[in-house]
């Protein structure tokens, strides 16, 4: 009897300490009234910005972040502020153990100098108990390495493990109904706080969670404890036969399933596999943790099943069987693999790639109105923000596209729209489509702002510099002074930085020798360039952004045509269809560009050309194409580009610094 009196005693200390500690973290310029708050009522934060990096600020916003059912909700709060004091009513949920809050203003944020401001609960039903969640919330968000903390609210090494063994083994002490969510890192702590002493106090782990009438949930816990942790493959494989037995649908079952599944090039086969696995074993009778843990991702699936689809029945009837199950981090790689990519290859036509273009923005626009439980610790306002950011570069430009080809001009300029309230005038993809839409809409005063201001930025694309040219002679009557014109729309400061960047990676080496066919059949030397300066493209046919930059470097050519010292040379590599000179004739023809052309060789036994640009490749550590070689009189090359970032007119003026220092240089 002695020994039963004593030990609620005990308890009693340590959780009287315990919630000590708890109140006395509040920081001086943080508090909530009233002061020790249950789950449920109505508090008052107040935040004091002074001597913080918001002092004196003005708009200070919140964010408060809730541990409901040990897992973090983020909400906006307003505040309201008198002299560097802010202050907001905040409703506590009733399943809320503990908050965290984030102070704001403008993109300057105060989270106590990444100690986070934290306040727990008390419990109402029962006295000197803190809310469920509020022991484990506290331990788990100042431990990072545990993976449950608040992502990107407060970054530093995280408390000692003995704390958060202290912090969990109060919460299941107290609340029973955590030992399966936490078993885990309540056992990664104990191993790290006990060491090798460890064993006993995880062997009534495990026999707690191997219990007879344990759940899958407890036996795949006990399972990745024993390998994680004891790394104990031989009992793990004793609960293996267990589960296998008790759940042959189970989460096991299902990981060697998938483990089964083929891999390789054959999309009839992984199509098929694909598409049985998902009937075999349905998501929602998934163990998150444990699909997560085994990387048996089922937005992956899903996607793989709507792409193979599209490309091997050339339909997209799985889009509309399972978009509402792609969540939304996998949203723009999805919308990359069956609209981006098969548009810039013109592999589908853009009639056909609309409709589906438009029910995956459907898709990103719900959810951006309904935050998914996966991003629950991002804000409201954090969320809408995000799903902005991650569609304004390349989703949006391209559905403006779709629906500008269509004639569909007033919709597409809302989309172009919302991306340019993001990316402003810097993107020239956007530029285009924006100039598309106002000009076919008649909207000459936002078309002449938008050409402008794009010329600035250096994003604009030679059928926009022809619409500005076109919009120049309208008011004047003629083109005279438009050169004027035109260079006094451009950012010199951006043009001398550009330069001066330009210079910092010029160097000197042998280009490679060299003998090709151009287009006609004539054979082009290294030797035969001498006392020239020299620009060469190595380009293919197959390559997207190799010949998305074609219109940037005509207008380096055209700008350079009666300069008989600078001569430009695209040459074809890397091909391996034996009809490739037909089609890279066809293909310079039906643009009009006037490209003198060269043709790689192909080197002994090789499938594919690229016997001069290996070549180059090893002498200069380089690979891929685009790629972009300026070469001196004396046939140094002094000047190395690759790829393409998107707009014709920086390209064409990076391409003509790189000339202009050359020539100048010795």
């Amino acid at each position: 009897m002695k020994k039963i009196v004593q030990q609620p005693i005990l308890f009693f200390i340590a959780l009287s300490l315990s919630i000590g500690t708890a109140f006395a973290q509040l920081p001086t310029n943080f508090r909530i009234i009233p002061e020790r708050a249950n789950p449920g009522q109505n508090i008052e934060i107040v935040y004091d910005a002074t001597g913080t990096v918001l002092n004196n600020k003005k708009n200070v916003t919140a964010v408060v972040y809730a541990y409901r059912n040990y897992k973090w909700y983020a909400s906006d709060l307003s505040l309201k502020g008198t002299s560097n004091v802010w202050k907001a009513l905040y409703e506590v949920p009733t399943d809320c153990g503990i908050i965290a809050v984030k102070f704001k203003a403008d993109t300057l944020i105060d989270n106590n100098k990444d100690q986070g401001y934290f306040t727990m609960f008390l419990d109402k039903d029962r006295a000197g108990v803190m809310a469920k969640g509020a022991y484990a919330g506290w331990g788990l968000a100042r431990s990072p390495k545990y993976g449950m903390d608040i992502p990107g609210y407060i970054k530093f090494e995280g408390v000692n493990d003995s704390a958060t063994y202290h912090w969990l083994n109060q919460e299941i002490s107290f609340n029973q109904s955590a030992k399966s969510i936490l078993v885990y890192p309540y056992a990664l702590a104990t191993k790290a706080t006990f060491k090798n002493d460890a064993g006993p106090r995880l062997q009534r782990v495990l026999n707690y969670l191997k219990r007879p009438d344990a759940s899958e949930e407890d036996l795949l816990n006990a399972r990745r404890i024993l390998l994680r942790i004891l790394q104990d493959k031989t009992t793990a494989d004793s609960v293996d036969k267990v589960m296998l037995q008790r759940f042959p649908k189970g989460g096991l079952a299902r990981l060697n399933a998938f483990k089964a599944m083929p891999i390789g090039s054959d999309m009839d086969l992984l199509l098929q596999t694909n598409r049985k696995f998902i009937t075999d074993f349905p998501e929602q009778s998934a163990n998150e943790e444990f699909a997560r843990e085994n990387r048996i991702s089922y937005p992956t699936i899903y996607q793989n099943i709507i792409v193979l689809g599209a490309y091997a029945d050339k339909d997209y009837a799985d889009l509309d069987k399972y978009i509402d199950k792609i969540p939304f981090s996998s949203l723009p790689t999805l919308y990359y693999k069956i609209v981006e990519i098969p548009f810039s290859r013109k592999e589908v036509s853009e009639k056909k790639l609309l409709p589906v273009s438009e029910k995956l923005i459907k898709r990103i626009e719900l959810l951006r109105t309904t935050r998914p439980d996966e991003y629950a610790y991002l804000s409201p306002s954090e969320w809408v923000k995000y799903v902005n950011e991650s569609i304004a570069k390349r989703i949006l430009p391209v559905h403006a596209h779709l629906l500008n080809t269509a004639g569909r001009y007033k919709e597409a300029l809302i989309y172009a729209n919302q991306s340019k309230s993001l990316l402003g005038y810097t993107s020239a993809t956007l530029n285009a489509e924006l100039a598309n839409a106002l000009s076919h809409l008649g909207d000459k005063t936002s078309l002449k702002i938008l050409l402008e201001k794009s010329v600035f930025e250096n994003q604009s694309s030679p059928e926009m510099l022809a619409m500005l040219k076109d919009t120049y002679i309208k008011k004047t009557g003629n083109e005279k002074g438009y050169d004027q014109y035109l260079n006094s729309l451009k950012n010199n400061a951006g043009g001398l930085k550009m330069t001066e960047e330009i210079k910092k990676e010029m160097f000197s080496k042998p280009m490679v020798d060299f003998a090709m066919e151009d287009l006609n059949g004539k054979t082009v030397k290294l030797q035969d360039l001498k006392g020239k300066t020299v620009v060469f493209d190595f380009w293919a046919t197959w390559c997207v952004p190799c010949k998305a930059s074609f219109p940037g470097m005509k207008l380096a050519v055209d700008k350079y045509a009666k300069d008989p010292n600078v001569v430009f040379y695209f040459v074809d590599t890397e091909e391996r269809s034996a009809d490739y000179k037909a089609e890279v004739t066809k293909y310079i023809k039906d643009n009009k560009y006037n490209f003198n052309v060269l043709f790689d060789n192909k080197a002994k036994d090789a499938k594919a050309t690229g016997e001069v640009f290996e070549r180059i490749c090893r002498a200069f550590n380089i690979s891929g194409i685009p790629q972009k070689i300026i070469v001196d009189t004396n046939g140094n090359a002094r000047f190395i580009t690759v790829g393409f970032k998107g707009s014709a007119t920086e390209l064409a003026d990076e391409i003509s610094t790189m000339v202009d220092v050359v020539k100048t240089s010795k």
